[in-house]
């Protein structure tokens, strides 16, 4: 017998988590009794001990002969080449009615930047065909909402196709609100919306200066919107903001046991829109998430962070062979941080699907890196958790690990108080 390699462990008062990465079971025991549990992990091979039977059956003790590596990239492939469902991401368009000044899209010269009604169409011909029978399009942009009428026609003629079950999400700033629309997209699948926010007043106006929209109006759609669907509050933080982020909180306490929950983004440069000026480290940035969420957990707000624990064997979509990105011109993309034709894969032409030559990094004819052919990945603990991290990162020279790589134990407290505590 071996104490298997990929688990975290962390204490919370009086117990202590144990959380297998590739299995994603947890156990949790009072603190008292840890020294016995370490005990056994230390001697596998005990089986008198009363902790070997549940850490054998949960795999935090395995068989010699147990290879875990082969294991985690069994669950990978399996996951990447899962046709069980098609999940795109679909660039509504790319213009915007805000003036971000960290957003990554601004600075680029698109050639194709809004989808006109024959690629709303187009994409319909193409999804009557596919094998999959569900069917997830997340609205991205941009600010998808500019393109809301195609949007609702294209679920509308959606609903009516009964090979397909089709769902929707929206990533949204949060600025545009239709009664209609919501109402109507609830009826065709909206399962949730993310709203970006950086701020409250002279906070917002400076990183997200707009003649369209203030915070008070995206508070006020934010409300709107629980009506009809979940709300996810994507909070990006960085130097300019991350004191007053508890602003946002504040603002919509009155709804924090409605179906509306929170979560972090850091704000990075990029070389088309440099803001390093801007930008928090990795360990500043986790130590406030880290510090925000519990203060938001404390006060009964609801943290949607951690699904990465649960990631089944992919840690970004970019990966799996059913989830590509769908831009203008219905070009179609690995990673959401393409917008060049010249950098897709393929193009969806007619209604059909037509792969083309491309020596894009992150591009489907390249695949993302295998994380089994680099060694500082294959002998990483992390490995079930990240599965190589972001390749687009890999590419242009930026550590592709996950943020939280070095806090994995206070990711479990949270975790735990998110998923198991009673509030």
């Amino acid at each position: 017998m071996k104490k298997s390699r990929y688990f975290i462990s962390a204490r919370i008062d009086d117990f202590v988590l144990y959380y297998n990465l590739i299995n994603d079971t947890l156990l949790q025991l009072p603190a008292d009794r840890n020294e016995g549990c370490v005990k056994c992990l230390q001697n596998p091979n005990n089986t008198s001990s009363i902790y070997w039977r549940k850490l054998y059956e949960d795999k935090f003790i395995i068989e010699d002969d147990f290879d875990e590596l082969r294991e985690i990239q069994r669950r990978h492939w399996k996951t990447v080449s899962s046709a069980d469902e098609l999940n795109l991401t679909v660039v509504s368009t790319l213009a915007c009615n805000s003036e971000c000044v960290y957003c990554y899209q601004r600075g680029l010269d698109f050639a194709y930047s809004v989808m006109t009604q024959d690629d709303f169409d187009g994409l319909y011909t193409f999804l009557q065909g596919v094998p999959q029978r569900t069917i997830h399009i997340n609205w991205y942009g941009g600010e998808p909402l500019l393109e809301k009428d195609k949007i609702l026609r294209f679920c509308a003629k959606a609903d009516k196709d009964r090979r397909h079950t089709y769902s929707y999400s929206i990533a949204t700033n949060g600025s545009i609100y239709d009664e209609k629309f919501y109402r109507m997209m609830e009826r065709y699948g909206l399962t949730n919306v993310t709203v970006s926010m950086v701020g409250i007043g002279e906070v917002h106006s400076a990183l997200r200066p707009s003649k369209a929209y203030d915070t008070a109006r995206v508070i006020r759609n934010i409300v709107c919107m629980t009506r009809y669907t979940h709300v996810v509050v994507n909070l990006n933080l960085c130097k300019c903001n991350v004191e007053h982020i508890r602003e946002i909180f504040e603002e919509l306490s009155g709804y924090r046991h409605s179906s509306l929950s929170f979560t972090f983004n850091r704000i990075v440069s990029y070389d088309n829109r440099p803001c390093a000026e801007l930008e928090l480290d990795v360990d500043a940035y986790m130590r406030h998430v880290i510090e925000l969420s519990n203060w938001a957990l404390d006060h009964q707000y609801n943290i949607s962070d951690m699904s990465c624990f649960q990631n089944f064997g992919v840690f970004c979509g970019a990966y799996a062979n059913n989830n590509y990105v769908v831009g203008p011109g219905l070009y179609l993309y690995l990673c959401d941080r393409f917008y060049d034709p010249e950098e897709s894969f393929a193009q969806i032409v007619d209604g059909v699907w037509q792969n083309r030559e491309s020596d894009a990094g992150c591009g489907k004819t390249q695949r993302c890196m295998d994380p089994y052919k680099f060694e500082e990945c294959k002998t990483c603990s992390l490995l079930p958790y990240c599965n190589g991290g972001c390749n687009y990162l890999r590419d242009i020279g930026k550590d592709p690990c996950p943020p939280e790589k070095n806090y994995l134990e206070a990711y479990l407290k949270l975790y735990y108080r998110i998923f198991y505590e009673k509030r």
